[in-house]
C-alpha cells in the first residue's frame, strides 16, 4: 500500500518538473550556422571552430577535410560571432545581409535576430 502511494507522487512531481523545463526552453531560439572553408594548412582541422555570443561558447566543433562544417546553439539575441582560433579570415560569401570580418579576422559577425546563416565559401589567409 505504501508503495502505490508513492508512486503517483513521484510521477506527480516529475511531470511538473517536465512542464516548467518545456516553459523555459520555448523562449530559446537556437543559432544555426553552416557552410565551408577554403584553407591551405592542414592544421586548420585540429583546431575546433565556434559560434560564441558574449564571449561564451555556445557551439564547438571540426570542421571536414572537405572544410564543411555545421555548428548549432543556444541563442537568444545580439550579435554573435563565428570564431576560429588562429587562423584568420581573408573573405567569405553569404546570402545573409550584415555578416562582417571582425578588425582581428579571426571571426564573422553575426548581426542581432539572424538564426540560420549559410556561408558559401570562408577562405582563410
Amino acid at each position: 500500500m505504501k508503495l502505490g502511494f508513492k508512486i503517483p507522487a513521484i510521477l506527480c512531481v516529475l511531470s511538473l518538473l517536465l512542464l516548467q523545463c518545456k516553459d523555459d526552453e520555448a523562449n530559446i531560439f537556437r543559432a544555426y550556422v553552416e557552410g565551408k572553408f577554403t584553407y591551405s594548412d592542414g592544421k586548420f582541422l585540429e583546431e575546433p571552430i565556434h559560434l560564441v555570443v558574449d564571449k561564451k561558447i555556445i557551439a564547438e566543433s571540426f570542421p571536414k577535410e572537405s572544410g564543411s562544417f555545421v555548428l548549432a546553439g543556444p541563442y537568444d539575441k545580439g550579435v554573435y560571432k563565428l570564431q576560429l582560433k588562429d587562423f584568420k579570415i581573408k573573405s567569405f560569401s553569404t546570402d545573409t545581409q550584415g555578416c562582417k570580418i571582425s578588425n582581428d579576422s579571426l571571426s564573422i559577425e553575426i548581426p542581432d535576430g539572424v538564426t540560420y546563416v549559410i556561408f558559401n565559401d570562408i577562405t582563410l589567409k
